[in-house]
């Protein structure tokens, strides 16, 4: 984790310098720094629950990626092709697993669980855009019919 390894920000079993955090979210202020991303839900730069985070971190040994917005939609919509639904920043944890996949730092064998919360039509237009402008080969295009039952049924059909 760069923010980790770079800041020497850790649980260090509960005794987190909260003295770190401070001058961290003070350099982010001074530098007006925002996060832009498709998941709103963690557009936040300053978390309010970072030490519950870094705990968890490092309890399970964890590790952080970055992941890009169209590795969040594309992971969306392989959830959504399953049969699931979930909001983008929850898709993100699906889209850090191909990452770690392919570093190799989880195995093909492993047994990992996702989490995936938020509802699936949070942040809507995210998933309106993505499969609308028909972008990745993992977009699915709407089809577009009159307000005439006839025409839907043939459309389904």
């Amino acid at each position: 984790m760069l923010f980790r390894s770079n800041k020497k920000l850790l649980w260090n079993n509960g005794k987190v310098d909260q003295g770190i955090i401070d001058d961290y979210y003070a350099d982010l202020t001074a530098r007006n720094f925002s996060p832009h991303t498709c998941a709103s839900a963690i557009e936040i730069s300053r978390p309010v629950n970072l030490k519950k985070c870094l705990r968890a971190i490092d309890t399970c040994n964890g590790v952080v990626r970055a992941v890009t917005d169209e590795e969040i939609c594309d992971a969306k919509a392989i959830i959504g092709k399953h049969g699931l639904g979930c909001e983008p920043a929850s898709a993100a944890t699906i889209a850090g697993l191909k990452h770690l996949r392919s570093e190799g730092l989880i195995g093909a064998d492993s047994l990992v669980a996702c989490v995936l919360t938020g509802h699936p039509l949070k942040d809507p237009n995210v998933t309106v855009d993505y499969h609308k402008e028909n972008k990745s080969q993992f977009s699915n295009p709407p089809a577009e019919a009159p307000n005439d039952l006839d025409e839907i049924i043939k459309l389904i059909r």
